[in-house]
């Protein structure tokens, strides 16, 4: 290890009880989406960032409120650039009720840092802030630039958070990307499953429900146009063999992690069948229906393949109606790129156990960067009652993304100086 890397873990270690600190002061600065208002949470950052000399810093502001961050620093030449992303607003609150500690209070307790957005993902952001700042303590030994790109608008989809920054911002597009969305530490995410909604609209005939001879149901006809869509379920998945193997290698460390059954969900087609809505009550013959489904694929399978078989099924039935609401195709990093081993040979160092390398079934703001071919891993504290009561981020998690962070992109921005 050289001296310079020796160092970076003294100062790592020094500033552990730092990161617990700033990651409760981020839990106790409201930024809940709606409304999305992630101004004042970029401005306790940025006053912690102004006091790194030749900080490059500024706002970026696609849509009120939701206020995007960007900051950069330059090494001792020009390289390559590695980029922090991660997301500043959160699930809301809602029913305060359940809680047993102040939403937004960072209250820290048996080893657990508690409040909304503590996993989801405050403390992967405070993770990545202070790993940026150490990479500014240390710029004379790695060469390229590090940025932060900070966002108010992944809860809501991200077309004025991630999308719009890497469609108008030069700096936050970058050789690498970091992100400390919610996982676990022992699991780092290279890939995300693809997803298609659909809209499924059915017409009937109202009349009264005892003069069925009347009428046509259209909830019924429904039925029989969303039954195809849910057997999308069985249709064989050609995994390219990179990414089946991944699957099948991180499975004893993910599973017990993320339950029993995620490397089948991850190798298949799945369907969720969200929402039904239609008729007026009990005795009414409904005359129109809806169905929201979510359709996830996995790598191998792509969005044109599911919409035609989609449209197959549909086609035919009368009185039968579809709109696809929102698609993006599986997206994955390399399972050998220097990175992803940069970030597992980290990760096993810092918790002392073997680290898997995996897909997610969800999707997170990775999924822009890919399809941008920066190569993506997400890597964060494990996610406990994300979205529900008493949400939190243990210390040992925090502890470790911050180590991850700050060896990774050091480790990446030093092996081309």
């Amino acid at each position: 290890m050289s001296e310079e890397r020796e160092a970076l873990q003294a100062r790592i270690d020094a500033l552990q009880e730092d990161a617990i600190a700033f990651c409760a002061e981020l839990v106790r600065t409201d930024s809940q989406n709606p409304p999305g208002d992630t101004g004042p949470l970029a401005s306790l950052i940025e006053d912690r960032l102004r006091a790194i000399p030749g900080i490059e810093m500024r706002r970026v502001v696609a849509k009120e409120p939701a206020v995007n961050l960007v900051a950069r620093i330059s090494g001792k030449s020009p390289g390559r650039r590695l980029v922090f992303n991660g997301h500043l607003d959160t699930f809301p609150i809602g029913d305060a009720s359940p809680w047993t500690t102040s939403p937004l209070g960072g209250e820290i307790k048996h080893g657990r840092i508690y409040g909304r957005g503590a996993s989801d993902m405050k403390a992967g952001i405070a993770a990545s802030v202070i790993a940026f700042e150490l990479l500014a303590e240390c710029r004379d030994s790695w060469s390229g630039e590090a940025v932060l790109a900070l966002v108010g608008d992944e809860e809501t989809g991200g077309v004025w958070g991630t999308q719009y920054l890497l469609a108008n911002v030069e700096e936050a597009v970058g050789d690498a990307m970091i992100n400390g969305d919610a996982g676990s530490p022992l699991v780092a995410r290279i890939g995300e499953k693809g997803n298609l909604w659909v809209k499924i609209t059915a017409k009937g005939i109202p009349n009264h429900g005892a003069h069925v001879h009347l009428g046509k149901n259209a909830i019924e006809t429904l039925l029989d146009a969303v039954t195809p869509i849910l057997a999308l379920r069985d249709i064989p998945c050609p995994l390219p063999e990179g990414i089946a193997g991944t699957i099948r290698e991180a499975q004893p460390i993910s599973e017990p992690l993320s339950g029993a059954g995620e490397a089948d969900t991850l190798s298949h087609i799945t369907v969720n069948l969200g929402q039904i809505t239609g008729g007026l009550n009990i005795n009414t013959i409904p005359d129109s229906a809806e169905a929201l489904l979510d359709i996830r694929l996995p790598p191998g399978v792509t969005i044109d393949d599911v919409k035609a078989k989609v449209v197959a099924a549909l086609a035919p039935l009368p009185d039968i109606g579809w709109e696809f609401l929102s698609e993006c195709e599986p997206n994955w990093t390399d399972p050998d790129h220097e990175l992803v081993q940069l970030i597992q040979d980290n990760a096993r160092a810092s918790t002392g156990q073997d680290v898997a390398v995996n897909l997610r079934p969800g999707f997170s703001d990775a999924r822009f960067y890919r399809q941008h071919s920066v190569p993506s891993v997400v890597y964060g504290v494990a996610a406990h009652n994300m979205g529900g009561a008493d949400e939190y981020a243990t210390i040992e998690d925090l502890r470790a993304v911050f180590a991850v962070h700050a060896l990774t992109a050091f480790d990446y921005l030093s092996a081309a100086s």
